[in-house]
């Protein structure tokens, strides 16, 4: 009876192989375990059935259906202990199927379906025996470093050309003192002696 409700509910939303949303992936190993959960918006999700399209053979399988009391129900050809479902109820319903044994023909997609609201969650796409692809880290470009000029203090920017600037200005400005004060003594001398040096 299960099985024939969960053909009706396909039936109803017209479920196809292609599926456009994109899933979950999970890499599992080989015999290794996988836990997916279907959350229900509220509390009217009583029942849900669980299913996975196999790639490899294109045939859409019927896993699990569970209600909200965790009253189980497998598949045909099945092995039940090999599925097990939960679930658990707060501000939402969340409904849980952990599959343990995976192997390499089970590739395809995991997903769910809500009896009342004929929800269909994207679901999962696990690839058991399937190597993650390795990510190739970013090239970093290395920059040369710039010179940065040491002199004080350090928010002038053009504190290295006042460094060498000022000790010239000093020096113009003590020649200048210096030949100021020997024309003012020139000046100062009596006209005899200044004829004296002239001669």
């Amino acid at each position: 009876v299960i099985f024939y409700c969960f053909t009706f509910c396909i039936e109803k939303t017209a479920l196809l192989p292609t599926f456009q949303a994109m899933p979950s992936v999970l890499y599992a190993k080989i015999n290794g375990s996988e836990s997916m959960s279907c959350e229900c918006p509220d509390h009217s999700c009583q029942e849900v059935f669980w299913y996975r399209y196999l790639e490899r053979t294109k045939t859409l399988q019927f896993l699990l259906y569970v209600n909200s009391a965790g009253r189980e129900q497998h598949g045909e050809n099945l092995i039940a202990t090999r599925f097990k479902g939960s679930v658990s109820s707060g501000q939402r319903v969340v409904y849980t199927l952990r599959i343990t044994g995976l192997q390499e023909e089970e590739i395809g997609l995991y997903s769910c379906m809500f009896k009342t609201k004929n929800i269909m969650p994207v679901g999962y796409y696990i690839m058991p025996g399937v190597n993650p692809p390795t990510v190739q880290p970013p090239t970093v470009k290395t920059k040369t470093p710039k010179k940065t000029c040491n002199c004080k203090p350090p928010s002038s920017p053009k504190g290295c050309e006042q460094s060498v600037l000022w000790p010239g200005i000093g020096a113009l400005l003590l020649l200048a003192i210096t030949l100021a004060g020997t024309l003012y003594y020139f000046s100062r001398l009596p006209k005899k002696c200044r004829h004296q040096f002239t001669k």
